[in-house]
């Protein structure tokens, strides 16, 4: 079962830890109970609701423990939607698919002879939400503010506050209708255990706060580390990268900032894998709780999603003549890298694919010498890594590599694909699946190994619907389109990340502090805002020149 082509992972979004949020006083994001405005993206209320809560296998507590867990400081419910909401999660009405008011992107997992449990889908990270002068936008596929460091550090808090206090546990345990305290109680400790370790080994040198992961580096950590039961395979997170956006993600030749996955399934595999399915290595494979039939309905919805086009009524009219400067402007500054209509590729199953560009490499591999200029932390980190192989020592081609590893290690890429490789087998014969075809969206693409020299780069994507995705760059570390045509020594070195405040002029989130909000240092390793030095000898008119037309983009 471990053997066989090897299905490339990566994942967009999985959860991280530290940092201590102080309140300060200031409402937190979407406070209000006010329904948003929806933008026409392809989607009918029933595929948003859907992709809202679709399953993917994710188990990251009991799901009546979600409901009634308090939080560790009060007697308010953990999920209770204004704790959500302090952490940058959206919180919607109740509906026939979502009675319990789960946050958006929580989601209820089945599976046979377990208790349900929640989880996280892809909409937790990737449903934005903006708000402009009392009205709330939603972005679907937009990059969430969520901060999933804040929320597994409040879920352990809240377990670890349930076991120390008697009448808090009581209350629990009345709330769920537990029979046996005694076992509840050493099913909590268990738990909170888990929890416990997940928050150690994910956790980064700095908060990585709203909207932000090291989802490499936290994949790598549950396979290598947690899975292989070897503690000196983990690493701390230290890359993080903004959530992408995913209008034109199914189409696109390759995904991930560092093109390093061709595959969809090996991506979306290897993203459940990083927030909380389970997982475990056997003798007939990995046993995993991933859902590859919900991966399947969530990319199914994607191939539908649009980018957002500019609400005028909401955000104020494009000037037309301001746009048509600008226009000019990104051919002059923008679209050798970022067309406007994006060459493709035919793949070997003739099916036209967006090709992007990622052909610049951060920098020159003899002399180090910087080129692109922007952070090079998380590409670098991703192709570098080396872990022990542990379960997967007697494998191909790990076997072979060990022969001449001078240190027992191999490259965690390898072991990563191994491991989605034996997922994605043991679903297919579990499953009687003969061939990717009986899973309809796989049928046009075959699994690809990157690179070495995309691994070491970041594509350059077509830009439709940026307006709506600050912060700018990989790493999220540029606060506004305005800025990032600034002079690199110009741009703000430190600012707050989780406002949903939007600015259309400068196209990018407010950076004033609020509840919830996490100081973004870009002084700090992973989080450099330099390079990407396109268009930043414009004057300031010609910026906003551009950035007119850029709102356009859809």
């Amino acid at each position: 079962m471990l053997g066989g082509a090897a299905a490339m992972l990566s994942l967009s979004l999985t959860g991280c830890m530290v940092g201590e949020v102080e309140d300060v006083g200031v409402a937190a994001a979407g406070g209000a109970d006010v329904p948003p405005v929806f933008l026409e993206q392809g989607w009918n209320q029933a595929t948003r609701a859907a992709f809202y809560q679709q399953t993917q296998g994710s188990r990251m507590l009991p799901y009546t423990w979600f409901l009634h867990l308090e939080e560790a400081t009060s007697r308010q419910k953990f999920r209770n939607a204004s704790n959500m909401r302090r952490m940058g999660f959206l919180v919607d009405e109740a509906s026939a698919l979502n009675p319990d008011r789960l946050p958006v992107g929580f989601a209820r997992d089945s599976e046979p002879g377990k208790s349900d449990e929640v989880g996280l889908t892809c909409a937790a990270c990737h449903t934005g939400e903006l708000e402009y002068n009392g009205t709330r936008v939603r972005i679907d596929g937009g990059q969430g503010l969520g901060d999933l460091e804040q929320l597994q550090n409040g879920i352990l808090a809240a377990l670890n506050a349930t076991l120390a206090d008697g009448a808090k546990f009581d209350r629990f345990a009345a709330a769920i209708r537990a029979s046996d305290k005694t076992a509840l109680r050493a099913q909590m400790q268990t738990e909170r255990d888990w929890w416990s370790r997940r928050v150690t080994r994910s956790k980064g040198l700095t908060p990585h706060g709203p909207s932000r992961v090291d989802a490499f580096t936290v994949i790598g950590n549950e396979v290598v580390c947690d899975m292989f039961g070897i503690p000196e395979n983990c690493a701390p997170g230290i890359a993080p990268t903004q959530f992408p956006f995913l209008w034109g993600t199914p189409d696109f030749e390759w995904a991930q900032y560092n093109s390093s996955v061709h595959s969809p399934l090996g991506r979306n595999v290897g993203e459940v894998t990083g927030v909380f399915a389970e997982a475990r290595v056997t003798a007939n494979g990995v046993e995993s709780s991933a859902d590859l039939e919900g991966l399947h309905a969530l990319e199914t919805m994607l191939k539908d999603l649009r980018a957002p086009a500019w609400p005028a009524e909401i955000l104020g009219t494009i000037d037309p003549a301001l746009a048509a400067q600008g226009e000019t402007l990104y051919a002059q500054n923008c679209a050798s890298c970022h067309p406007t209509s994006a060459p493709t590729v035919t793949n070997m199953y003739g099916r036209t694919m967006t090709k992007v560009d990622f052909s610049t490499p951060l920098f020159n591999p003899t002399t180090g010498a910087p080129i692109l200029g922007t952070d090079r932390t998380a590409a670098l980190t991703f192709a570098t890594r080396r872990a022990y192989p542990g379960p997967f020592a007697g494998i191909e081609p790990v076997k072979t590599m060990l022969t001449t590893s001078p240190d027992g290690k191999v490259p965690a890429v390898v072991l990563l694909s191994i491991s989605g490789s034996s997922i994605i087998q043991r679903f297919f014969a579990l499953n009687q699946i003969t061939g990717l075809a009986a899973l309809g969206y796989l049928d046009y693409r075959e699994s690809r190994t990157a690179t070495n020299a995309q691994l070491v780069t970041y594509k350059a994507r077509p830009l439709d619907g940026v307006a709506f995705t600050a912060p700018y760059l990989h790493n999220g570390s540029v606060p506004s389109m305005y800025e990032l045509l600034l002079p690199p020594a110009q741009r703000t070195t430190s600012f707050y990340v989780g406002n949903p405040a939007f600015d259309p002029v400068d196209l990018g989130y407010s950076t004033e502090r609020i509840t919830g909000a996490v100081l973004l240092d870009t002084t700090a390793v992973g989080n450099g805002n330099g390079g990407h030095v396109y268009g930043t000898t414009l004057s300031d008119p010609e910026r906003y020149a551009l950035i007119e037309y850029i709102k356009t983009l859809d």
